[in-house]
């Protein structure tokens, strides 16, 4: 069984399970979709349509006419038997009669649903009918996805991806949180509050900000705020950097992209994570700190119904301007009294690759 993964690579989660399926001894070739850069099972990486797309690229509309017509070369070169899109994408269909050559699976990764609109929604309905199987990363998503479209759940499929970083958080468990902070430039002796986990708008860091400055000074001495902004969306970050200059918070940005040991670190040197992110659909990141035994503060309106059903202990709002309050009272309370230690447990059965591969494999070969 010959597998290629369209996704991109400055996520991890199409690296992660193309290296989870080569575990499993499936020949699986990761196709990045912004570069064209190809990661073959022998880790050879082809940048031939890299190369011949760079002159397109910087053309408005005419890069994503080449782009697809490029993916198309790729998939009638290398005679794959099944090609997983990762992110729903219109455009798509301009291609849609060489995909369906091979088993096709559409890969949800839950603001691909919920940030398109009714039009687009409709305009896709051609290449879900055509797809042999479609995933979703929470059962929560592929109910919103067949209420909306009326059928399709005969092929829908919960897959989630695993989360790496659960297994170097392991491994570094055991290090003095003290000693993991000053690793990290952190300060020793305050709260450490995580604001998000990236650099795009979604991530509402205005709005925390504002929520952030109207805390009482003495909490504000006790606390530092660490804005992570490895990835994402550049221009973004530029403008929050601009807003946190301006206003009186002890604060670090982290912009040096995190992998492995330094990525866990960055977790379990945390003390309280803030998530407000707009929509999500299994936030990984939020449950890296959760299982770092962090105090989570996020969003009701999110779709954590699996977190919720499982048991998961955190705090939740019903709007971001109340963000301050439940801050200084998660603060004012000691953070030492919340009771996390439930979460490892739960976050591991969910998430552990090794809890969750099988679903990707029963997904391809139904």
């Amino acid at each position: 069984m010959k597998i290629l993964l369209i996704a991109s690579t400055k996520d991890v989660f199409g690296k992660e399970l193309r290296n989870e399926l080569l575990n499993k001894n499936l020949d699986t070739s990761l196709l990045d979709f912004e570069s064209l850069e190809m990661l073959n099972k022998n880790n050879f990486e082809s940048k031939k349509y890299n190369e011949l797309f760079e002159r397109f690229k910087n053309i408005p509309k005419l890069s994503m006419f080449c782009r697809l017509w490029y993916i198309k070369s790729i998939i009638k070169e290398n005679n794959f038997d099944i090609i997983n899109i990762h992110v729903s994408r219109w455009f798509y269909l301009i291609i849609l009669p060489w995909l369906i050559k091979q088993k096709l699976v559409i890969t949800f990764y839950g603001s691909d649903f919920y940030r398109t609109s009714n039009l687009i929604k409709n305009i896709q309905n051609p290449l879900y009918k055509t797809a042999d199987a479609i995933t979703f990363t929470n059962p929560l998503t592929k109910k919103s996805f067949i209420k909306y479209y009326k059928k399709f759940e005969n092929k829908s499929y919960v897959c989630r991806f695993g989360l790496k970083t659960l297994e170097f958080i392991d491994k570094n468990r055991g290090i003095n949180k003290k000693e993991l902070r000053k690793s990290l430039g952190y300060d020793l002796e305050k709260i450490i509050v995580t604001c998000g986990y990236n650099s795009t708008k979604e991530q509402q860091h205005e709005k925390i900000i504002n929520n952030l400055i109207k805390l009482p000074k003495e909490i504000l001495k006790k606390v530092q705020f660490i804005f992570p902004m490895t990835y994402g969306d550049n221009i973004n970050k530029e403008k929050i950097k601009v807003i946190l200059e301006q206003v009186n918070l002890d604060y670090i940005i982290l912009e040096e992209f995190l992998y492995g040991d330094d990525n866990a670190k960055i977790k379990l040197a945390s003390d309280i994570m803030i998530n407000m992110l707009e929509t999500d659909s299994f936030s990984g990141s939020m449950q890296e700190f959760l299982y770092a035994n962090n105090i989570v503060i996020t969003g009701s309106w999110l779709p954590y119904e699996v977190f919720d059903n499982a048991g998961i202990q955190y705090v939740k709002i019903d709007d971001v301007n109340e963000l301050y309050l439940e801050l200084k009272k998660v603060i004012d309370s000691d953070i030492q009294t919340f009771d996390t230690s439930k979460n490892k447990n739960i976050i591991s059965k969910l998430s552990l690759w090794s809890n969750t591969i099988e679903s990707w494999v029963d997904a391809y070969t139904k």
